[in-house]
């Protein structure tokens, strides 16, 4: 089961007097919440900031081909159910925007506004030939490539080794990669570590990705976007389409690629708290 985990619980604790706004974050494809700690910490020294686990990380069931992003959506919904009756604010990364913005559609009325930092808004030109290619029983190099991805490591150690050596992770600080090896690997009997979020279920993330632009033009609470200048998710065509979407919201870039989050926190931080005392009242 879904949970909200606090991010600073000794600054949350008295719930009744605090009256900071809340903000819920949601994570990327296969990178948990404390893959963050360089941006969230930070936040949470002014804000009430939880995070949440998606289900691949607390599931016992094996990943399918595909699932439906509105699953993790009424994931996240439920878990505000169940342990607040406040409005909060969403902010996610990735996938993790995304899914703020399908619950956000669902029930605006939990929701004081949306940080969406680089989210995964696919044009019709990579969407549709997604699809065909299932339908013929084929994947993207996307897929392929997750569902190759060695998912054990003699020790923390060498994973942190193999992954400095890969073009994702090029631009993490190493307190930042550290931390996504910390989070994302659970230590065997042996000594060994092995993924968190396997790479099966990176690759029914990836074709389960929906489109999502047109969505977008309903949204009417508001909204911060934060892009990464050289994204490789983000590019002209889908920033186009979410301005044409969303023409009074503003979309700050700045210097990074799809992870920036972990790659330049120092950069988003300003941005989210801004768009935070604007629409919070934060006291």
């Amino acid at each position: 089961m879904q949970t909200l985990i606090p991010v600073n619980p000794d600054a949350v604790a008295d719930r009744g007097r605090d009256q900071r706004p809340v903000v819920v974050f949601a994570h990327a494809n296969g990178y948990p919440p404390g893959s963050y700690r360089q941006l969230l910490t930070p936040l949470a020294d002014k804000f009430r900031v939880f995070t949440v686990e998606h289900r691949p990380f607390w599931t016992d069931q094996p990943a399918p081909a595909r699932l439906d992003w509105e699953v993790y959506a009424d994931d996240l919904l439920e878990t505000l159910q169940r342990a607040t009756q406040a409005p909060v604010f969403f902010m996610g990364h990735s996938m993790g925007a995304v899914i703020s913005v399908l619950a956000a559609l669902k029930k605006p009325q939990v929701c004081q506004g949306i940080v969406a930092i680089d989210p995964v808004l696919l044009p019709k030109r990579l969407w549709l030939p997604n699809q065909v290619l299932q339908r013929v029983g084929k994947d993207l190099p996307m897929v392929r490539s997750a569902l190759r991805r060695p998912g054990q490591f003699a020790s923390h150690q060498a994973a942190f080794d193999f992954y400095r050596a890969k073009r994702p992770f090029r631009r993490f600080t190493d307190e930042s990669l550290w931390d996504y090896v910390q989070e994302g690997h659970a230590e065997l009997a042996d000594g060994s570590v092995a993924l968190r979020w396997s790479g099966a279920w990176e690759a029914c993330v990836y074709r389960s990705a929906p489109p999502v632009t047109r969505r977008l033009r309903r949204l009417t609470l508001p909204m911060i976007g934060i892009v990464g200048a050289e994204s490789e998710v983000i590019r002209p065509a889908s920033l186009a389409q979410w301005r044409r979407a969303q023409p009074r919201i503003a979309i700050e870039s700045i210097p990074g690629g799809h992870l920036l989050p972990m790659e330049n926190p120092a950069a988003c931080l300003p941005i989210i708290e801004d768009f935070l005392l604007e629409h919070g009242d934060a006291r």
